[in-house]
């Protein structure tokens, strides 16, 4: 008690001893209105006044330098910002205009080919079947591609499959709703050829080589062959028919001393990267009649086309 008694009497006595709010801001009021009068009566005040802001002239002539190269490096750094920031935006808006410019170009491929397609199939005939090629190869050393046409929509063994260009092979093998079809390059393939300028007949073997080049072998060496020469389907064994393009012939070779040529032909048909095929729907073989193998091992390497 004695204690609380003590601080309240030296909170009295520091409140007496100091003026009061009230008389601070009277003292100020009264203080500037006398420094007012004795400017406005004294011409040394306004002269001492003069001097002061001549004085401060370089002072505010630092700081208004200093405050504006703060705020132009304050405004560079923004507008850098900015503009990274508007040409990361723009990246972006390139890179997306992009994969719609690739995607656009693939589709314009693709539209191509279908017409191309269509237009052979008016050619051959309305009944063929469209097909396209699934991606995966479970034997890459294999020329084989898997097609999304099978037998419940009419695709069956032995049967040709071509696109735009020309012949592409045919199918080994056919399940319900797949199928597998053998690239003419595969090195158990055969058909049975002609060359379109002189209707000399031969027989184009696949070479299984990654290039896809065809192999005509025992072209007699007095044959008229040369460089350029467009090769057709012969129509012979019925399978293929007869005028489909198959290539055109890249090299003629003559050992010395051997009785033939060899002729490589570069395929007509895109088999590096097939998509869109046709499956031309000629009657299919007989029950077990399926195309003999050129090597043994194939069941459908093509005999005769």
């Amino acid at each position: 008690m004695n204690r609380w008694t003590a601080t309240l009497r030296a909170d009295r006595f520091r409140r007496r001893k100091g003026p009061s709010r009230a008389c601070e801001c009277l003292l100020i009021c009264l203080l500037s209105f006398g420094l007012l009068v004795v400017e406005a009566n004294f011409p040394a005040v306004q002269k001492v006044r003069g001097i002061g802001e001549l004085m401060l002239v370089p002072v505010q002539a630092t700081v208004r330098l200093v405050s504006g190269g703060f705020r132009g490096v304050q405004g560079y750094f923004r507008e850098q910002s900015s503009l990274m920031r508007e040409n990361q935006e723009l990246r972006t808006r390139l890179l997306l205009q992009d994969v719609d410019l690739q995607q656009m170009s693939a589709l314009k491929s693709e539209n191509e080919e279908l017409r191309s397609l269509h237009a052979l199939n008016a050619q051959l005939g309305s009944n063929n079947l469209t097909a396209e090629t699934l991606p995966g190869n479970p034997d890459p050393s294999r020329h084989r591609v898997t097609l999304n046409k099978g037998s419940r929509q009419g695709a069956f063994i032995g049967q040709p499959v071509v696109d735009s260009g020309g012949v592409v092979g045919q199918v080994t093998r056919d399940y319900l709703v797949t199928s597998e079809a053998l690239l003419i390059s595969d090195a158990n393939h055969a058909l049975n050829v002609m060359f379109e300028r002189t209707g000399l007949q031969a027989i184009a073997l696949g070479t299984g080589r990654r290039d896809h080049r065809l192999l005509l072998p025992f072209v007699p060496a007095h044959a008229d062959v040369i460089q350029g020469d467009t090769v057709v389907s012969s129509g012979t064994g019925g399978l293929f028919p007869a005028g489909l393009r198959v290539g055109v012939v890249e090299d003629v070779r003559n050992s010395s001393g051997e009785a033939f040529l060899e002729a490589f032909v570069s395929p007509s048909a895109n088999l590096e990267n097939p998509r869109q095929v046709l499956l031309l729907r000629s009657e299919p073989p007989p029950p077990g009649a399926e195309p003999g193998p050129v090597n043994g091992d194939s069941p459908a390497a093509a005999a005769g086309s």
